[in-house]
């Protein structure tokens, strides 16, 4: 079991769903304004089979 104590409190957790060329746009624009964001693959989404969600952990700095 991780330990909660050390989780980080400077990041926040995004995700974004919709059609591929539109979640990539949203994520390099999310990436080159904040280049310390790290995005995940794309996965396949739960509810359309059209579009994707990728997720992001992004710090301010």
């Amino acid at each position: 079991m991780p330990d909660r104590s050390k989780r980080r409190l400077d990041l926040a957790k995004v995700r974004v769903i919709g059609p591929p060329e539109i979640v990539g746009q949203v994520v390099d624009a999310i990436t080159a304004a904040l280049p310390s964001a790290d995005p995940s693959r794309p996965y396949p989404s739960r509810h359309n089979p059209d579009h994707v969600r990728v997720y992001l952990e992004v710090t301010p700095e």
